[in-house]
């Protein structure tokens, strides 16, 4: 079995091939441009895979309010060039479809609510994905690895001893590594196919995941602020912690967060 991953040179993207192994094959700029069709139907021609697993993505939401027109291509035409190469689809959406003042945990069957254009080109993109059976759109949210919100939090503490963290948006995060694992089990079981919410259980503010952090590494200081206060380009969603009706379940937050200090520190 073959496995294409375009935007392989990403932190998902290259989790993803190191468990993938000798089945996986990954495309990135400049050998794959998933915005041109023709680039994409030469490299299904050539490598002739069983499935795609597409993680290239813009994922400045502020840059794409500012150019909505980058964000249509690469989050939608994009997915779109994809599916229609008839090759099985699995590609990642956000959780930013959603915003919501119920403070519970949205399921896959919940009506959207995109709040930005980052958000809308995904939702977009979905929609050409899911024109295929067989085809898996996965919403994530707050993906952190190396990178990501969580280890900049812990830098800043222990670099400059102070981080400041937004108060008015509540989210889940999702490890690499737990969502990789969940592709990878996705692409060689045909049985899977829809829409899955896929992160690791527990609704957190920025601020209050920082709070946390500082407690359990015992120093540091953290500051309030509100997305009105650092006038940013993109709005936030209030509330899109994900919630799932289907049977993938990742680790909760906890977990995931404690393997993450233990690393750093």
């Amino acid at each position: 079995m073959t496995v294409m991953v375009a935007g392989a040179g990403g932190m998902l993207g290259s989790r993803l091939m190191r468990l993938l192994g000798s089945k996986g094959v990954g495309l990135d700029l400049p050998d794959l441009d998933v915005t041109d069709r023709g680039s994409v139907k030469k490299a299904v021609h050539l490598l002739n895979p069983d499935v795609i697993l597409n993680v290239s993505a813009l994922t400045d939401v502020d840059f794409c309010e500012r150019n909505p027109d980058a964000a249509e291509k690469v989050h939608h035409e994009a997915v779109k060039n994809l599916a229609d190469t008839g090759v099985r689809l699995i590609t990642i959406s956000t959780d930013q479809v959603f915003t919501s003042s119920d403070n519970r945990y949205l399921l896959e069957s919940d009506p959207t609510e995109p709040v930005n254009i980052y958000a809308s080109s995904k939702l977009r993109g979905e929609a050409s994905a899911l024109e295929y059976p067989g085809n898996s759109v996965v919403r994530t949210s707050w993906l952190f690895g190396e990178k990501g919100l969580l280890p900049w939090i812990v830098r800043k503490l222990l670099t400059e001893g102070t981080v400041t963290a937004v108060t008015d948006q509540t989210s889940c995060l999702t490890s690499v590594d737990s969502l990789a694992e969940v592709l990878v089990n996705m692409a060689f079981d045909e049985g899977r196919s829809g829409l899955y919410h896929c992160v690791n259980p527990g609704a957190v503010t920025p601020y209050e995941l920082a709070c946390t952090v500082r407690n359990r590494i015992g120093k540091g200081t953290v500051h309030g602020t509100n997305w009105a206060q650092l006038a940013l380009p993109a709005p936030r969603p209030v509330w899109s912690a994900l919630g799932t009706e289907r049977s993938i379940k990742l680790p909760p937050l906890e977990e995931v967060m404690e393997l993450c200090l233990q690393k750093m520190l």
